[in-house]
């Protein structure tokens, strides 16, 4: 069996999301701290910080998408049955993150008020009740990861049906911040979780038909452009609200926003994926075979 190239992969595009982290993150805790109203979420000023915030994390998104796309053809994934300890270990954090989501999502389902006239949940308590078993779903998916890559025996590619958990699982944590009433465009912390999650399910739908050899050819480069932003956006939405956490100033957290470790699970996963699976793709697989004279 060829052993595919880790040394290159998605490595551009890695340096690119590590710097826009390095850049945004400090951004965005002095923001939760200076700039965020606790209560609405709403920026109470806008300085050339917020510019910045903005225009590092489009940039960084954008040319990763880029990066992405120009080396589609020359990406593969690596599918050989090897023992991966990090990727096992971080798909159980991922897999404990999610399952405190299943029981958050539980609560609030169970928190919710019922019509007065037929008695049943409203409409979202129901989204977060199916929010809650496919998280539930997800967890089991990565658990079941957790040991493929730790006993290295296959690549997790018989793992089809529940792969499709995740997708669904954010889908429905994406429908339950529309309902909200309040306007996610004035609202930061709102904004990242939604751009986040929207390129978390595009990841997962990727990462689900690449490792089960399904979906078109050369797409294995959405792994990396769909990946790393999503991680970019979710510790985003994770680290600042950990720091205001642990300094005590929980008053200053969005009160819809609480701290969400499915976030920085996701985040860690996705990054070590991109990382160990996504490698150049080998000389002799794009040598086409020579005419015969």
């Amino acid at each position: 069996m060829n052993k595919k190239s880790v040394t290159s992969g998605f490595g551009t595009g890695c340096i690119i999301f590590a710097a826009a982290a390095i850049i945004a993150l400090p951004l965005r805790v002095f923001h939760s701290f200076t700039l965020i109203e606790g209560t609405t979420g709403f920026y109470s000023d806008t300085d050339w910080s917020v510019t910045a915030l903005y225009a590092v994390l489009v940039i960084a998104v954008l040319a990763i998408l880029v990066f992405g796309f120009l080396k589609r053809k020359k990406l593969d994934f690596s599918l050989e049955a090897v023992k991966r300890p990090g990727l096992s270990w971080l798909s159980l954090i991922a897999a404990c993150g999610i399952l405190i989501d299943a029981y958050s999502s539980f609560t609030a389902f169970m928190s919710t008020d019922t019509d007065m006239i037929t008695g049943k949940p409203e409409s979202s308590g129901i989204v977060f009740l199916v929010q809650s078993i496919f998280a539930v779903l997800s967890a089991i998916y990565f658990i079941m990861l957790w040991l493929t890559y730790l006993k290295g025996k296959t690549s997790g590619s018989e793992i089809r049906l529940l792969a499709l958990a995740p997708v669904i699982w954010n889908i429905l944590r994406l429908v339950a911040r529309f309902m909200r009433t309040i306007s996610y465009i004035r609202v930061p912390e709102l904004l990242f979780e939604m751009i986040a999650i929207s390129f978390i399910i595009l990841f997962f739908n990727s990462f689900a038909q690449v490792n089960a050899g399904l979906g078109e050819k050369n797409s294995e480069w959405k792994i990396g452009a769909y990946g790393l932003p999503a991680a970019l956006m979710a510790l985003i939405c994770f680290i600042p609200r950990l720091v205001i956490t642990l300094s005590g100033n929980t008053d200053l957290l969005y009160a819809q926003s609480s701290l969400q470790f499915c976030d920085l699970g996701i985040a860690l996963f996705i990054i070590a994926a991109v990382l160990t699976r996504v490698t150049d793709r080998l000389p002799e697989e794009n040598t086409e075979t020579p005419k015969e004279q």
